[in-house]
């Protein structure tokens, strides 16, 4: 699978467009998969557990099967639009309409690190720490997770920066 479909990029001239958490869909079917067999299998060995345990067994695996559902149903629909005409970055999901995030020309992207891997993150400038939203897979380290990251680099982050640039040098070009 190509980094397009893999993030499904759509582009145009002076658009682009990714749906950073789609790479993790397969995962999330995989966990809903697992949680699903562990209740089945849980219902089999109900007569050896006390109520209290199973109901906090059942609770548990209930709110893991709907943190899936969600991850596979919006989690994974969640869109992010760089937009040079209107100097935009918009998110938009099944449950949100198209919203403004910030401006183009104020974006930062940096590395956060989570628990032994790290992903890149979008935040505006000065307050990317505040507040910044996920662009990317989880990587971590070894050769299968370098060449994601490579092609990641290559490919979107370099989609990102022109855009960015061509939106810097439109405005510099309107303030002299």
């Amino acid at each position: 699978m190509n980094i397009q479909e893999k993030y499904n990029i759509e582009e145009t001239v002076n658009t682009f467009s990714l749906c950073p958490k789609k790479p993790s869909l397969a995962m999330s079917w995989w966990f809903l998969a697992g949680i699903i067999a562990g209740i089945l299998i849980l219902s089999f060995f109900d007569y050896r557990l006390d109520e209290a345990m199973r109901w906090a067994i059942y609770i548990l695996m209930g709110y893991f099967v709907l943190h899936s559902l969600y991850d596979i149903q919006i989690g994974s629909k969640i869109r992010y639009t760089f937009d040079a005409k209107e100097n935009a970055v918009f998110k938009s999901s099944p449950l949100q309409a198209k919203r403004k995030i910030m401006k183009l020309d104020e974006i930062v992207i940096f590395v956060h690190s989570e628990m032994g891997s790290w992903y890149y993150a979008l935040g505006a400038q000065k307050r990317q720490f505040i507040k910044s939203y996920i662009i990317s897979e989880s990587f971590s380290s070894g050769k299968k997770s370098e060449t994601k990251q490579e092609a990641y680099e290559n490919f979107v982050l370099t989609k990102i920066d022109k855009l960015q640039a061509s939106v810097i040098k439109k405005t510099e070009t309107q303030n002299q």
